[in-house]
C-alpha cells in the first residue's frame, strides 16, 4: 500500500490544492479487515482495508482506490454529506413530528407519541439527506481518482479492473434510489467516459462554472 501511495500522493497533492475546496492534509490508516473497502472520514481520514490489496489484481488497482478517497476529500464530500444529513435529520423530525401530533390529537400520550413520532423521522430524514448527493459524490471521485492516475503516469486502463471486480462482487446491474455507489455497469461507463475525456484534456480539471 505504501508504494501505491507514494506514485499518486504528489500529484494528488498538487491537484487538490488547484481545486481549492477540500481537504488537502490526509491521514492514511490501513486495516487487517479483508473485505474490499476503504472509506473517507472527517479531518482528512483515509482508510484502506487489507481486502483491497488481496482482491487487487496489481498495483494500478490499489492506486485506484487510493485515488478515488483522496478524490472525496479534495472535493471535500465528507462537510457536504455531514451537513446534508443534519438538515435531513431536522426536516423529517419536523414533518414527521406534525404527522405524530395531529394523529394524537385528544390522545393522553399525545407527548410520547409526537416524540416517537419525531424520533423516526429524524432518522429517516437524515438518511435520505446523506444520500442525496453520494451517487454524484461517487462519479465525482471516481473523475479525481481518474485524473490523479493520469497525471501520476498509472495505467488507467490497468487501474479500471478494480472496477470490474467491484461490478462482478456486487451482483446489481442498476442503481437503486438508496444506494450508495452507481451499480458496476452504471459506474464503468461513467470512468470510461471521464477517462476519454481527462486523455483528451492532458489531465486538466474541467473548467468551474
Amino acid at each position: 500500500m505504501r508504494s501505491a501511495l507514494a506514485r499518486i500522493r504528489p500529484p494528488a497533492d498538487r491537484m487538490c490544492r488547484e481545486m481549492n475546496v477540500g481537504v488537502c492534509d490526509w491521514r492514511f490508516m490501513g486495516s487487517a479487515n479483508r473485505s474490499m473497502n476503504a472509506g473517507a472520514g472527517a479531518n482528512g481520514l483515509i482508510f484502506v482495508n487489507r481486502g483491497v490489496v488481496e482482491y487487487a489484481s496489481n498495483e494500478e488497482e490499489v492506486c485506484l482506490v487510493f485515488a478515488h478517497e483522496i478524490g472525496h476529500q479534495a472535493a471535500n464530500h465528507i462537510a457536504t454529506s455531514q451537513r446534508n444529513q443534519m438538515t435531513g435529520a431536522l426536516i423529517g423530525a419536523i414533518l414527521l413530528g406534525a404527522a405524530g401530533a395531529a394523529a394524537s390529537y385528544r390522545s393522553p400520550y399525545v407527548g410520547q407519541v409526537t416524540r416517537s413520532a419525531m424520533d423516526a423521522g429524524a432518522n429517516l430524514g437524515g438518511a435520505v439527506g446523506r444520500i442525496s448527493f453520494s451517487k454524484e459524490q461517487e462519479r465525482e471521485a471516481d473523475y479525481l481518482a481518474a485524473v490523479i492516475l493520469y497525471r501520476s503516469d498509472i495505467d488507467l486502463d490497468k487501474a479500471r479492473g478494480m472496477l470490474v471486480t467491484l461490478a462482478r462482487s456486487s451482483g446489481r446491474r442498476d442503481t437503486g434510489m438508496l444506494d450508495t455507489h452507481p451499480a458496476g455497469p452504471d459506474r464503468l461507463a461513467s470512468w470510461d467516459r471521464a477517462v476519454a475525456e481527462i486523455r483528451a484534456s492532458q489531465g486538466a480539471l474541467p473548467a468551474r462554472a
